[in-house]
């Protein structure tokens, strides 16, 4: 029966046209597999670029014309994107032929990173980028954490941005310019996709993007230190990195790999964020350490490395992360608010001081 569904599943998808080559999906070899599973179609499209309107439209006719089949009950369907004429041989990324696009016009590039999962680094990087914008700087915010973006989820976006095939518009959100593969897919479809694909979409999100004139950009990283980590090094001039935390043994061993890679790429490292430092008792004031005595102090010391903030376990800073307004930008007076913005002030001031060291 699989067998019958899956091959009813190819002869309807070989129905569907695309326009621009006046071909079947299937003939065209955008279909990459299609399972089966107790009436559960799962089926994997690719496109050769970036066309937001026409993909949607190939998506939006399989997902219908797959529903139409007898004895399929739920349709999955999985997009990933690879340009022929610029396939991705290796882990280097290409250069933007464009200057009027990419990341050419912005001032300043920091990258947010964390050694391991589960610190709260997309939370850091969100509130990080909303307290320069309350600074009076003009702020991007890309999503660099291609397999598990959380910036939509944390700036309420459920759109798709603005394409003709070229040239991809930045979703404005809180005065924040943003651009995430998550607002490129379905929030249920998993990306299932080899290192190259990756490359090439990290290539997609910097150099067709338009991010136009800006003051400075927020790069949400990956967790751990891998070839996302090293491609976006080789390719941007990333003016500092700050490495994000938690007070748990096993959080610092995973700080020194960051510390590490950035130190070996030359990227410098403008401070540690310990996250989830405490929490502090709403009724008494008191605080409490979550984990236990933490242990980065003594890290940033044998690393001669600044500790930038402490920001504490704050049930309004993660209500709002889930809400999708960060809580520097809606309550910029709240003391974690405060915590960000005394944070940027300082990255500002290290970063004019980099630059500055530069040109002595």
């Amino acid at each position: 029966m699989a067998e019958t569904l899956e091959n009813q599943a190819l002869h309807n998808l070989g129905q569907i046209i695309d326009e621009k080559h006046d071909q079947n999906i299937v003939s065209l070899g955008m279909v990459k597999s299609i399972n089966e599973d107790n009436g559960k179609i799962d089926c994997i499209l690719e496109f050769n670029d970036i066309d937001q309107n026409r993909n949607d439209k190939i998506v939006a006719d399989a997902k219908k014309t797959l529903e139409e089949i007898p004895g399929i009950t739920k349709v999955n369907i999985v997009t990933t994107y690879h340009n022929v004429n610029n396939s991705v041989e290796s882990n280097d990324l290409e250069i933007s032929k464009d200057h009027n696009l990419g990341v050419s016009k912005i001032k300043y590039i920091i990258a947010v990173a964390s050694g391991k999962g589960g610190v709260g680094k997309s939370t850091i990087a969100v509130n990080i980028a909303s307290a320069f914008k309350s600074l009076g700087l003009k702020t991007c915010l890309l999503d660099a954490d291609i397999y598990g973006p959380s910036i939509p989820k944390m700036i309420n976006v459920n759109e798709k941005p603005i394409s003709d095939g070229k040239t991809i518009e930045t979703i404005n959100r809180y005065g924040l310019s943003t651009m995430s593969m998550g607002y490129m897919v379905d929030n249920e479809s998993p990306f299932v996709w080899r290192g190259p694909m990756v490359m090439k979409a990290i290539n997609e999100m910097v150099d067709r993007v338009n991010w136009g004139r800006a003051d400075i950009m927020v790069i949400d990283m990956p967790p751990g230190t891998g070839d996302i980590h090293l491609s976006l090094v080789k390719k941007l001039n990333i003016s500092g990195s700050v490495i994000v935390s938690t007070p748990q043994d096993i959080a610092l061993i995973d700080v020194i790999r960051g510390l590490k890679m950035f130190e070996k790429t030359e990227v410098p490292i403008l401070g540690i964020v310990e996250n989830m430092s405490y929490f502090l008792a709403p009724d008494t004031g008191k605080e409490y350490k979550l984990y236990g005595e933490s242990k980065t102090d003594q890290i940033a010391e044998k690393y001669d490395y600044e500790i930038l903030s402490r920001i504490p376990h704050d049930p309004l800073l993660l209500e709002q992360c889930d809400k999708g307004h960060p809580l520097t930008d809606l309550v910029p007076d709240h003391k974690v608010s405060k915590l960000f913005i005394e944070m940027a002030e300082t990255i500002i001031k290290k970063l004019k001081l980099e630059r500055l060291s530069e040109t002595i």
